[in-house]
């Protein structure tokens, strides 16, 4: 089985964004847009791929979902962008490094990327997504969407490596309550 890590970066204001409302407003509202995203396989450095909501979907569709493995962090955002917004992509499994690391960790560790990746040593997040708030995509000059691609891009690689130290050792059956 292939394992597909992915990442989107999408459009939020200080008004339409993840803390203000559910992920299911959030990714269901009119408002909603895919800036780019993301995606590596088996580790591989990872893909990125900017265009309209239908191009995405289409540029989505060349991965091979039915026999994969999804990696992502905060899975149940990513998950449900391909489901809803990419005509219902839906992998054979799924593996989220927030759930694993709320498994290992519990709530005496923050879960965000950016402290996981200082956690286990495997790099820095960035802040380019600081950077974006209010923009669309068609907002990007070519060096900011540049620079917004190679953070997504990070964002997948460390979201493999630190599922790699996660997932040494880590109980069979919890991955498969991950994957529910």
């Amino acid at each position: 089985m292939n394992l597909l890590c992915l990442d989107f970066e999408t459009y939020y204001d200080k008004d339409y964004s993840l803390t203000k409302i559910t992920t299911e407003e959030y990714i269901r509202s009119p408002l909603f847009e895919i800036i780019g995203v993301a995606v590596s396989v088996n580790g591989a450095e990872p893909e990125w791929f900017s265009g309209s909501m239908d191009d995405t979907a289409l540029w989505l569709r060349k991965f091979d979902w039915e026999n994969s493995m999804v990696l992502a962090h905060n899975a149940m955002f990513d998950m449900s962008i391909l489901n809803w917004q990419c005509g219902g992509i839906r992998p054979k499994r799924i593996a989220d490094t927030l759930s694993m690391a709320r498994a290992l960790h519990g709530t005496e560790v923050r879960g965000s990327l950016a402290y996981l990746a200082e956690h286990y040593a495997v790099g820095v997040k960035g802040e380019e997504v600081v950077k974006a708030i209010g923009k669309r995509r068609q907002d990007f000059s070519e060096t900011e969407l540049t620079a917004y691609a190679a953070y997504c891009r990070n964002d997948v690689s460390l979201t493999v490596d630190i599922f790699k130290i996660m997932a040494d050792g880590f109980v069979a059956s919890e991955m498969g309550l991950i994957d529910l």
